[in-house]
C-alpha cells in the first residue's frame, strides 16, 4: 500500500492506456509493492479499501513493474504528484525519503 490506513487513489476523467493496457475512466486504488530493484505498480477496481487487508488480485486494472529512482534530495512527507508531460501523456510520482517511482499514462 502507498499510503496509510485507506488505500491511495486515483482518479482519471477519460480512458488511459498504463503499460499498453486500456484503464477506462474511473477511480482506482493505487499500491505500490517496493523491491531491491524493482517496484510493483498497481491499479486496483476497489479504491475504497481499508489497508491491504481487503485487497483482490484479481480486482487489479494493471501491475506494472517500475524501477525506482534516487533522488538528490530527501521528500520527508509522502508526496503524489500527477505531472502532464504533453497534452496526451502524464505520469503519477510517488516521492518519499530519497525515492521516487513513475507510473507513466497516456490518453487513449
Amino acid at each position: 500500500m502507498a499510503g496509510a490506513h485507506q488505500a491511495t487513489s486515483v482518479e482519471f476523467g477519460k480512458d488511459v492506456v498504463v503499460d499498453g493496457k486500456d484503464v477506462p475512466a474511473g477511480k482506482y486504488a493505487f499500491f505500490l509493492i517496493p523491491g531491491k530493484e524493482t517496484w510493483i505498480a498497481i491499479l486496483n477496481k476497489n479504491w475504497d479499501q481499508h489497508l491491504a487487508d481487503e485487497y483482490k488480485e484479481t480486482e487489479d486494472v494493471v501491475r506494472v513493474t517500475v524501477s525506482p529512482e534516487s533522488t538528490e534530495t530527501t521528500t520527508q512527507r509522502l508526496t503524489y504528484i500527477v505531472k502532464p508531460i504533453t497534452a496526451d501523456e502524464g505520469e503519477i510520482i510517488f516521492e518519499w525519503e530519497k525515492i521516487r517511482v513513475r507510473l507513466p499514462f497516456r490518453n487513449r
